[in-house]
């Protein structure tokens, strides 16, 4: 049960650490952007592990390990829904042609 519950609450606090990001960006303005990706994908590289790959996994790692699952997750669907954007404009753009 208790593992559920660290599941839950990693995976609310990527939804939230997201929210934020997307919001304070929206704020400094477009030149933000690219500070958010850099910002989430470095989230995701201090969340995998890969800084030290022989730790022992504690309770309070695998709640920061399924945030970064998490925010992986985010940015994987948000690239994909980005492609696919661009190639209905890039269709949108031919049929106006």
């Amino acid at each position: 049960m208790i593992a559920a519950k660290e599941n839950v609450e990693g995976r609310l606090n990527a939804h939230r650490e997201v929210l934020i990001s997307v919001l304070a960006a929206a704020m400094v303005g477009p030149e933000g952007i690219a500070d958010l990706l850099r910002s989430l994908e470095q989230e995701v590289l201090l969340r995998d592990g890969s800084e030290d790959p022989g730790a022992t996994l504690s309770a309070g790692y695998a709640s920061g390990s399924e945030k970064g699952d998490e925010i992986r997750q985010i940015l994987m669907s948000a690239r994909e829904r980005a492609e696919a954007l661009c190639r209905v404009r890039q269709d949108d753009a031919n049929i106006a042609d």
